[in-house]
């Protein structure tokens, strides 16, 4: 073969192997992305509808993906730390210690917070509630130096080198650019499906059982002003327990002459406000048995040491809880006492209903 025609024949070649990558390309640029399954969730009798998030409809590829994602440590630094290692199931997805250990043997800021019917809570997360929507919850322990020591650029490229995720990706959202706002969008399908609604209350409330009537009696402790609970727990909202119009709160756990004397600000160091320093999301009663310790610090180890100091009374502060320093007010009118001053059996009963939050089948 001649020089001349060597050279047409490699011509004719690169253009082959043009055409047939750029073929490749179109293709792959006009693929069709699969169509996604609707998540079911379980008709539940005694709650109210879940709130839809429009921008991030649950599907069940969504929700497999999230899944994956809390449980595989690849999202920390080191790939040693999941989700799941600070919100553990049998805990109620919060953790017994009184503070979580980060990839760098680093305690957590704060106890971590159990995970449960988060859909039904209102938008701000996190125990300072700098977390605008679980998307944006989701993302911030990945980043945080104490937890996972990650950056979302890297979890990006990190995930994007595993063909199953891109492929979970693809299968999800219709894409194989892996996006850190796409890893949030999953895992907050994943958090939407801890759902806990079998508890012995639940039953109650769907008369399939009756309450004992100690627990009895511990309603109605809780319920009514002898308890002082439902200001911030209301049993409207039984899907958390926590009062429509009070999301955060300072329950009086510290006694400080100024907001700066606390040693934690709490939604304060999230807003800048004064107004804000010591107050911190109220968590959910649900799952009690379970996720000790309680509080924000994980302070009190058992339920009985929450009840005594509740029973004790609020301690002063300049961001006390206005419902409390009217309530105990009004106790120290009356009675001569400002904690709740319950009775042995009182403190018992109240503890029995509590315990009746408590749904076994979602820690298994």
């Amino acid at each position: 073969m001649s020089i001349k025609k060597y050279i047409v024949f490699f011509l004719w070649m690169m253009l082959m192997s043009s055409s047939i990558f750029y073929a490749c390309k179109k293709d792959t640029f006009n693929e069709i992305p699969p169509k996604t399954t609707p998540y079911t969730l379980p008709s539940i009798r005694n709650f109210r509808p879940m709130p839809v998030e429009a921008d991030n409809p649950m599907t069940v590829e969504g929700v497999a993906l999230g899944k994956k994602l809390f449980f595989d440590p690849i999202l920390s630094r080191d790939s040693s730390l999941a989700c799941a290692g600070c919100h553990i199931q049998a805990n109620s997805f919060s953790d017994s210690r009184i503070k979580s250990i980060g990839i760098d043997g680093l305690p957590g800021k704060r106890q971590s917070m159990a995970l449960i019917n988060l859909a039904w809570q209102k938008n701000r997360f996190f125990w300072d509630g700098r977390a605008e929507g679980l998307k944006a919850q989701a993302l911030f322990p990945i980043q945080d130096t104490l937890e996972m020591h990650f950056t979302l650029s890297e979890a990006e490229q990190r995930l994007q080198q595993h063909p199953e995720y891109v492929t979970m990706f693809w299968n999800a959202f219709g894409t194989k650019k892996i996006k850190a706002a796409l890893i949030g969008r999953a895992l907050e399908q994943f958090e939407k499906t801890l759902i806990s609604f079998n508890s012995k209350f639940d039953k109650f409330i769907r008369e399939e059982l009756d309450l004992s009537p100690s627990e009895y009696r511990g309603m109605e402790i809780f319920k009514t002003e002898k308890g002082d609970c439902f200001h911030c727990h209301s049993t409207t909202a039984s899907e958390v327990f926590i009062s429509p119009d009070r999301t955060f709160a300072n329950n009086g756990l510290d006694a400080v002459t100024s907001v700066y004397d606390f040693a934690d600000f709490g939604l304060g160091e999230f807003t800048k406000n004064i107004n804000d320093y010591g107050r911190f999301k109220i968590p959910t009663l649900r799952n009690l048995a379970f996720s000790a310790p309680y509080m924000h610090d994980g302070r009190f180890a058992t339920l009985d040491e929450v009840i005594d100091f509740y029973n004790t009374g609020p301690k002063s502060s300049p961001t006390l809880e206005p419902i409390m320093i009217e309530e105990a007010s009004k106790r120290m009118e009356l009675f001569g006492y400002h904690g709740l001053n319950l009775t042995s059996q009182e403190k018992e009963d109240l503890k029995a209903f509590l315990l009746t939050l408590s749904d076994s089948t979602f820690v298994q």
